[in-house]
């Protein structure tokens, strides 16, 4: 998009609020059905400031797998369990709670300041002496695909194997909830049998 620099970073900030205010709601929300929902919401802002950022494929790809993959798992995974928690449930706070928080908090702000301090101008998919003489950059695609596997090769494979780690923990955590949801089924069936008798 060929756009003035202040609309260009309006746009760029009314999609990343969308996108804060979409992430936040996704945690703070205690019904399942609208934190399953509010991701795709996340996910397409996501792919419309890649489309503001001129990265057409990547937008492509956001919204083919995200919004359309991931997502509806998501949602067909929340339609599976019981029943939604209602939005005025307690919630308990606890040591881990405040310690998750503080990671949290310091890994975003590391983050951060390795984002802020990063010469941005060093790390560019096109060579500028290309566009000096006036040769026609390379297809981005092929660009991006060469950079993902020469640059950013290990990166991109530690951010494979943290989100495989994250799908085990949360079929882990999802079978100790329901083995322990089975087991004071059976207590409370064996009580009622003993009564019963």
């Amino acid at each position: 998009m060929n756009l003035s620099e202040s609309v260009h970073e309006a746009i760029l900030t009314l999609l990343e609020l969308g996108i804060l205010l979409g992430s936040l709601g996704v945690v703070a929300l205690a019904n399942v059905v609208h934190s399953a929902f509010l991701p795709g919401l996340v996910f397409t802002r996501i792919s419309l400031s890649y489309i503001v950022l001129n990265a057409d494929f990547v937008a492509a790809a956001q919204s083919l797998v995200y919004v359309g993959a991931i997502n509806v798992l998501i949602v067909s995974a929340v339609t599976v369990t019981d029943e939604p928690t209602s939005s005025n449930s307690p919630t308990n706070w606890s040591t881990g709670h405040f310690i998750t928080l503080g990671a949290c908090t310091g890994l975003s702000s590391l983050l951060t300041i390795m984002i802020n301090s990063t010469k941005w101008s060093n790390i560019c998919f096109i060579n500028r002496s290309k566009i000096l003489v006036g040769e026609t950059p390379g297809n981005n695609v092929q660009e991006l695909g060469y950079q993902l596997l020469t640059t950013f090769l290990v990166p991109f494979e530690l951010l494979s194997i943290l989100l495989l780690v994250a799908l085990i923990g949360a079929i882990t955590l999802a079978r100790n909830e329901e083995v322990t949801t089975m087991n004071e089924g059976s207590v409370s069936s064996s009580r009622n049998n003993s009564s019963f008798f």
